[in-house]
């Protein structure tokens, strides 16, 4: 299924594979802190531009525990 920006649905599994991540790893509170009010603050606007932002971040969040957890890689060489 596709998912489209600040889909609640796509905002909630998004935040519950953040949560899930944080709890394996205690040393990242600070960025589990900033997980939690970015995810309140989404659910606090209404405004769909602010919904996106606030998506936007929280896959931000994502990408910096992916690059925690070393699974972020270069670029291939072309």
């Amino acid at each position: 299924m596709a998912r489209t920006v600040a889909q609640p649905e796509a905002v909630e599994a998004l935040f519950e594979k953040l949560r899930t991540r944080g709890r394996e790893n205690p040393n990242w509170q600070r960025l589990m802190t900033a997980t939690g009010r970015a995810h309140e603050r989404y659910l606090q606007v209404r405004s769909p531009d602010a919904r996106g932002f606030y998506h936007g971040l929280l896959t931000g969040y994502a990408v910096a525990m992916k690059a925690l957890q070393g699974k972020v890689t270069a670029a291939r060489p072309r």
